[in-house]
């Protein structure tokens, strides 16, 4: 079933006369942007039923609040541009977390209108936890891998993550 499904690297091939490509049996083709795609989505996915499920927090509060651990009292905006979300997106997320009391909204000294993020009692002990499970889940991806492979594995995540970061 997943040899007839139209990944976006295929795409971008036909965008540019790359047919060639489409020629080639499946297992003779890396298809490295697909499988980024496939293996982020299952894991989030998988990660987010784990959270919920042992934590009662989906697995972006869980993000968000790592990122409250770092820089607790920031910025809606702030939250936005580290978690890669949109303002609107962060709005809701921060609603949701203050519901569950993991955070507390501060007005802002200097500006009015906006609100500094705070990490509660309630939301550190859900980092704990979840960080716990972070742990668990990483030793579990990495457990068939050797320490060479893992830098190999690293080493390109973020020449990735670099490749595509510098227009953003």
């Amino acid at each position: 079933m997943l040899r007839y499904i139209v990944d976006i690297s295929t795409l971008y091939s036909y965008s540019l006369g790359v047919n060639y490509i489409l020629d080639l049996p499946m297992a003779e083709k890396h298809r490295l942007i697909y499988q980024l795609n496939i293996a982020r989505h299952s894991m989030m996915k998988s990660l987010d039923v784990g959270c919920r499920q042992a934590l009662d927090v989906s697995v972006v509060q869980l993000s968000a609040l790592m990122v409250l651990q770092e820089k607790n009292g920031c910025l809606m905006k702030d939250l936005a541009n580290t978690l890669m979300l949109d303002k609107s997106a962060v709005t809701g997320l921060a609603k949701r977390m203050q519901a569950k009391e993991l955070i507390t909204k501060v007005p802002c000294e200097h500006d009015s209108r906006a609100s500094l993020l705070v990490i509660s009692e309630q939301g550190k002990t859900a980092l704990t936890h979840g960080l716990k499970l972070l742990a668990g889940v990483n030793e579990q991806i990495t457990a068939d891998f050797n320490e060479q492979e893992l830098a190999t594995v690293s080493r390109f995540l973020q020449h990735v993550t670099s490749t595509f970061s510098q227009g953003s």
